[in-house]
């Protein structure tokens, strides 16, 4: 096993791909179950939401195409997450002229991937991602043990 696959599996997550392109979505989501992640598959964004408004789905990461049918397209999607779910990460994905734009508005400037894509690139993406989030997950599990630490020499 390489040293980058040890470090995959320590961070690997639920990722939540919504494409209504069947070939596209299908070819993704087994790429990236094939890379150790548990995916969780939605047509449009409406199903998206049905997934993360369950509770006891806890979703790392929303891969989403940016044009698909229903009540609202990716970049809104994207928005929703950001506004109601903020802890989840966001991949738009799309061919759109004015993707990069808002893309960087509403994830940060290297979560766009522009299609067609390269599933390895997502991958990548997805596990940078995740990486960033142990750490800042442990930075904050630090803090929060030292303000434990600090609270009970003051008593």
């Amino acid at each position: 096993m390489r040293e980058d696959d040890a470090e995959l599996l320590k961070v690997a997550g639920t990722i939540l791909v919504v494409e209504d392109e069947v070939l596209i979505r299908l070819v993704i989501a087994e790429y990236l179950r094939d890379c150790g992640y548990r995916v969780i598959e939605a047509v449009h964004a409406d199903e998206a939401l049905l997934v993360l408004r369950k509770s006891e789905c806890e979703i790392d990461v929303v891969f989403t195409d940016i044009e698909m049918p229903g009540s609202m397209d990716g970049f809104a999607l994207a928005q929703w997450v950001r506004t109601n779910a903020p802890a989840i990460d966001v991949i738009l994905a799309g061919s759109v002229n004015r993707a990069v734009q808002a893309a960087s508005d509403l994830c940060d400037q290297q979560d766009h991937v522009p299609k067609p894509y390269d599933p390895q690139i997502v991958h990548d993406r997805i596990r940078r991602l995740l990486a960033s989030r142990g750490s800042r997950k442990r930075d904050l599990q630090s803090a929060l043990e030292q303000a434990h630490t600090d609270g009970a020499r003051l008593s």
